[in-house]
């Protein structure tokens, strides 16, 4: 099960110096988002993730956009979020993906992202275990230092580290504020998780992994 390590609380932006790292341009971001969402569409601040919801210093929602640079990371990041390391509930249903598509973009410019994971995350005082790897208990903490980086420098695009579940692959979030929907390009339209070729990827993933696919057609 997993354990939350306590997370300091960031220092004042003026006082944070991030290590920043490029995601190049047409490089690909795969994301598997809600089909609310359109492929290159922010979230405006709906729901509780590790790095959102905040606000800037206008008390104005920061829309985010998480991704990773592989469907292995991003279904990690997603679908078997929540499914357990061990024990008798390494378990997701079908019918849970039934609202969910996975996309492709890419970026038309060079991405800046503060880089937390290796050095980066040394560089700020704080290990992989507080800020990346608590389970959803540790959110309050974990946003308020996705708002500290976002006004510790205006010329920063999202925040990149590795992937909780999946540690050879980046994942990312993009500032809704400082990314505009024409900065990306969608590479390959969103597909359905629930049936045919996406289903087919997760079902893959999910054998991998040895986690056990449900396919009952009810909740």
């Amino acid at each position: 099960m997993s354990t939350n390590r306590a997370l300091p609380p960031p220092p004042d932006p003026d006082r944070l110096d991030p290590l920043v790292e490029e995601w190049k341009r047409g490089t690909p971001i795969i994301r598997c988002h809600h089909v609310q969402f359109g492929a290159t569409e922010f979230n405006p601040g709906i729901g509780k993730g590790r790095f959102h919801p905040f606000s800037d210093l206008a008390a104005q929602s920061v829309p985010t956009l998480y991704g990773a640079g592989s469907i292995e990371g991003a279904l990690s990041e997603t679908v078997f979020h929540d499914v357990p390391v061990r024990g008798p509930v390494r378990r997701i249903r079908k019918f849970s993906l039934r609202p969910l598509v996975v996309s492709t973009i890419a970026a038309k410019r060079l991405l800046r992202l503060a880089q937390l994971h290796t050095t980066g995350l040394r560089r700020l005082q704080v290990s992989r275990a507080e800020l990346i790897d608590g389970n959803s208990r540790s959110y309050p903490a974990t946003v308020l230092w996705a708002r500290a980086l976002h006004r510790c420098r205006e010329d920063l695009d999202g925040l990149a580290w590795v992937s909780r579940l999946h540690d050879t692959s980046r994942a990312l979030v993009l500032f809704g504020d400082r990314v505009a929907r024409r900065d990306l390009e969608v590479v390959e339209p969103p597909l359905p998780l629930f049936e045919g070729r996406g289903f087919d990827k997760v079902w893959k993933a999910a054998e991998e992994a040895g986690i056990t696919l449900i396919t009952a057609s009810t909740p």
